[in-house]
């Protein structure tokens, strides 16, 4: 996975905060193989980012 790729798997879940979704809808597997282990936990910054964002920290 490359810099991109990583920075659209956070934007995906921009979105998915966006739409109200819960961080437990990560549609990667953070237990698969490691494109998925990876992919997961840039999921899960970016939506741990989106919800900072939207408390104002």
């Amino acid at each position: 996975m490359d810099r991109s790729e990583a920075l659209a798997v956070a934007g995906e879940a921009h979105r998915a905060y966006a739409d109200g979704k819960a961080p437990e809808d990560c549609p990667y597997d953070a237990d698969g193989d490691p494109q998925e282990r990876f992919r997961a936990h840039f999921w899960m910054r970016g939506y741990e980012a989106a919800a900072g964002d939207s408390t104002g920290r």
